[in-house]
């Protein structure tokens, strides 16, 4: 992106930038002097990963505009940026901003079409989205005492409060669900099950569609428009989530069996070959490359 001084700023130019991974959800929190922030297309070519932006005001005022449309953001307010199109944002004073990054996948598995969020301006005074603000706010004024497995978890409630805030936002704008058709929005609700009881020993096949009330046939049915069977889908989701963790050095005290058991695997050796399979290199392969790397970028910082 292109960041420049405000129009009419003549002061000194301040910022500070914070971040922390919790799970697969960033999140960064903004503080700045006046700004005029654009993101373009040459912008975009340089990043392949596409993910949306959930940008919440907490002081100041913003002016974000996006696919067409402007949202004029106060203290609590929030809306959805898409990575992958080019938008502008302007900061006319001294603001305070805390950044969700969602990754696009996750995104689209929880939330019924995501775009129409985009560059809407979800008003605090209505519905969940003052809680959900506070919320987050208040993750982002602790991130660096948070171990491991509560980031794990925090990130499960806040993709969760989301839902429910957008899914809020979405039935008061009257869309109707029929338009995306039924197998869709049951496949949709299906996978946000699955992700939010990714650590649950049970979660199968039958175990999900007991919960939904359909049988395990038009379960399987669902998953023939995607890549994927149900199984393999839970698998790879609780392979990633590994891979993070054992990356991840707030999981340092925790042993490859620990992390295995705590994403829902239930043999260890299992575990090993499917790690292995999906990613090239044994789960203690992967942590000791992660760590010899940040030693390294500890190396080099301190020079």
């Amino acid at each position: 992106m292109t960041c420049d001084p405000a129009k009419d700023f003549e002061g000194r130019f301040f910022g500070a930038l914070k971040c922390q991974q919790i799970g697969a959800v960033g999140f960064s929190a903004v503080r700045g002097s006046p700004l005029d922030v654009y993101r373009g297309k040459r912008h975009i070519g340089q990043v392949s990963d596409a993910v949306y932006l959930v940008k919440i005001q907490v002081e100041g005022e913003s002016l974000i505009q996006h696919c067409g449309r402007e949202a004029h953001l106060r203290p609590g307010d929030f809306t959805l940026c898409l990575s992958s199109e080019p938008y502008e944002l302007h900061f006319a004073d001294n603001y305070f901003q805390v950044v969700l990054a969602v990754p696009e996948v996750l995104m689209e598995d929880c939330v019924s079409q995501p775009t129409q969020h985009i560059g809407v301006r979800m008003d605090s005074r209505v519905g969940a989205n003052g809680l959900f603000t506070k919320f987050v706010t208040s993750i982002s004024n602790c991130l660096d005492s948070m171990d491991g497995v509560l980031a794990q978890r925090l990130e499960a409630n806040v993709i969760d409060l989301l839902v429910t805030t957008l899914g809020y936002a979405e039935e008061s704008h009257k869309h109707d669900l029929l338009n995306i058709g039924v197998k869709r929005e049951y496949l949709q609700r299906i996978k946000y099950f699955i992700r939010k009881n990714l650590q649950e020993e049970q979660l199968g096949p039958e175990w999900i569609a007991s919960a939904h009330r359909i049988s395990t046939r038009y379960l399987h049915m669902l998953f023939e428009t995607e890549s994927v069977s149900v199984s393999r889908y839970i698998q790879s989701l609780r392979l990633e989530n590994c891979r993070a963790a054992l990356a991840d050095s707030a999981f340092a005290d925790y042993s490859v069996s620990e992390i295995a058991y705590y994403w829902g695997f239930k043999d260890a050796s299992h575990f090993s070959r499917a790690f292995k399979t999906e990613f090239g290199q044994t789960p203690a392969r992967l942590r000791k490359d992660s760590q010899m790397s940040g030693d390294q970028e500890l190396i080099l910082a301190t020079k």
